[in-house]
């Protein structure tokens, strides 16, 4: 799959050049969410990596702020190609909630 990505999007996701240099296809990337407690941004979180992965590929964990006003969601993907992790990171920045994407 062939990701084009605009501006905004491009400033999110890591450049193909960096990841390449970084890190080995197939294999193992994680993607850290941060938001809002909310299903809505839970359900977001998952669905956009599920739809360049498939569900089968993404392992999530979560975490909250000290106060409970913030979670961290965290995705393993069993990626195949850069453009896999790319193509995360272009789905994610649409979910409305989204505050940082590492």
């Amino acid at each position: 799959m062939l990701v084009v990505m605009t501006e905004r999007e491009s400033t999110c996701a890591p450049s193909r050049e960096l990841l390449l240099a970084n890190h080995a296809f197939p294999g193992e990337y994680i993607v850290k969410a941060f938001g809002p407690p909310t299903e809505s941004f839970r359900a977001g979180v998952h669905a956009s990596a599920a739809r360049v992965v498939g569900a089968d590929r993404v392992q999530i964990g979560e975490r909250s702020s000290r106060h409970g006003r913030r979670i961290c969601i965290t995705l393993t993907l069993a990626v195949e190609t850069v453009d896999e992790v790319i193509g995360v990171y272009v789905q994610m920045v649409g979910v409305p909630e989204l505050m940082m994407i590492l």
